[in-house]
């Protein structure tokens, strides 16, 4: 299966200015290496967030621990899955490009690649598959739900979570689909471009819009 066609070719500028190079403050400095080492260059957003480095800081630290601490109780190919559910959902170009993108990547040993294939991540962006069990269909109906509305999740959406993980594995999930809501309302309501590198990468979220409204 071929990759979805790019929905945004070029690069646009920010409304705001981005904060330059010379200007990051020191202390982000070694928070940042890591994002170069794993991406290849330093994300728009992260260039944006950096006006507040204070929040910054925090923002991004958030970000791994819930994303790819050492400590994490859930797999973190699936949370990266999840994260595409969740940011397809919420309609972030900005981050379902990132993520998508990510699921594709081959495996690597700084930066993070999984390896998936464009028929498997097609079917999780459009909600006909994606996981390759019983617990992982289970988590990814949750975060669609949890995401969509959040406070009428389906008792059997529930009943199926609880059969397949743990209480922390279960609170970790829901700190996933809550995390990309935020992050995903914050980098839409900063119209943050999508970068040269992940161009290619813009047609996953036409296919999950097209998905909802029957198309």
């Amino acid at each position: 299966m071929d990759a979805p066609t790019p929905t945004i070719t070029v690069e646009a500028d920010p409304f705001i200015p981005y904060v330059e190079e010379a200007d990051y403050p020191e202390h982000l400095r070694p928070i940042l290496e890591p994002y170069m080492s794993r991406m290849g260059f330093i994300p728009n957003a992260l260039k944006l967030h950096m006006h507040r480095p204070e929040i910054a800081e925090t923002l991004w630290k958030l970000n791994s621990n819930i994303m790819r601490d050492p400590s994490s109780t859930v797999d973190q190919k699936l949370k990266r899955k999840l994260s595409v559910v969740a940011s397809t959902g919420n309609g972030c170009n900005y981050c379902t490009s990132h993520c998508c993108g990510m699921l594709k990547a081959a495996s690597g040993k700084e930066a993070e690649g999984w390896g998936v294939g464009e028929t498997e991540l097609q079917a999780l962006v459009d909600g006909t598959g994606g996981w390759d069990d019983e617990a992982e269909q289970a988590a990814i109906e949750f975060v669609r739900e949890a995401t969509t509305d959040p406070a009428n999740i389906l008792a059997s959406t529930h009943a199926k979570l609880k059969a397949h993980f743990s209480p922390p594995q279960i609170v970790e999930i829901a700190m996933v689909a809550s995390f990309w809501k935020f992050y995903n309302t914050l980098h839409d309501c900063l119209n943050i471009p999508i970068e040269n590198h992940v161009l290619h990468d813009t047609g996953y979220t036409a296919i999950a819009a097209k998905k909802a409204y029957g198309g």
